[in-house]
């Protein structure tokens, strides 16, 4: 990573991540309406426009709501690369035409002229594609990577952790947040082109879940600026 994390304010989740904060890039978009959950390609292209163009980076996206920003982030890549999906849902739905959503953006960018395989982990079933591949979240499974000479772009949607430890607004998995920082901790030695993260809780400030979500987001910040720039939480 060369650059501090990107953080995109769709809501105020991230103003009560106050050490979050103090070390990104904000940008703020709440005053772009009827981008929740389902977005026109029209706003899309005006969202694009906003969300300055950071190159390799940690962006920070909000509620899973919008994680079909991640798809905002693929079509920048001008090079081939690989996606690690990390994520309760496969987000592969169908949607509405003209529209893109949070739970369809994969099928948009799987026609991405660079994006190769798509690697998955998470709860969902995989039907029709032969270029997505689950792996699992066991250690023993994950050293084929190695073996991908492409790039790979990694986007963690916070809903995979089991809801005893984080509350999310959507239907969560089973992984432990260790579990986690450890498969992360495992691919952060790979050529990483890329990573964002969504999955936040509710903006509430009286719930426990946002002072959990900032601490592994700065765990994951560590995680993967450690090796290059041990300047970014000193």
């Amino acid at each position: 990573m060369n650059v501090r994390p990107l953080i995109l304010h769709f809501d105020d989740i991230y103003f009560y991540q106050k050490i979050l904060r103090s070390i990104g890039k904000e940008v703020d978009l709440r005053g772009i309406s009827g981008v929740r959950y389902l977005c026109s390609m029209e706003k899309l292209y005006e969202l694009e426009d906003k969300i300055p163009n950071y190159g390799k980076s940690i962006t920070f996206i909000g509620s899973g709501d919008f994680h079909y920003v991640t798809y905002i982030l693929l079509r920048r890549i001008n090079e081939y690369f690989n996606l690690l999906l990390i994520d309760n849902h496969l987000d592969i739905r169908e949607t509405f035409d003209g529209f893109i959503s949070c739970g369809s953006w994969l099928k948009d960018a799987l026609n991405l002229k660079y994006l190769g395989y798509v690697f998955y982990i998470g709860s969902d079933t995989i039907e029709g594609s032969d270029r997505i591949i689950r792996i699992g979240e066991n250690l023993k499974q994950l050293p084929f990577l190695k073996k991908v000479e492409s790039p790979i772009y990694i986007s963690v949607d916070k809903d995979i952790i089991n809801n005893s430890f984080l509350e999310t607004n959507w239907e969560q998995g089973c992984l432990s947040v260790d579990n986690l920082l450890e498969i992360l901790s495992y691919i952060s030695a790979f050529n990483i082109i890329g990573i964002d993260i969504c999955g936040e809780p509710r903006p509430n400030p009286f719930d426990p879940s946002i002072r959990r979500s900032e601490e592994i987001n700065l765990k994951l910040i560590n995680l993967f600026y450690e090796k290059e720039d041990k300047r970014i939480l000193a």
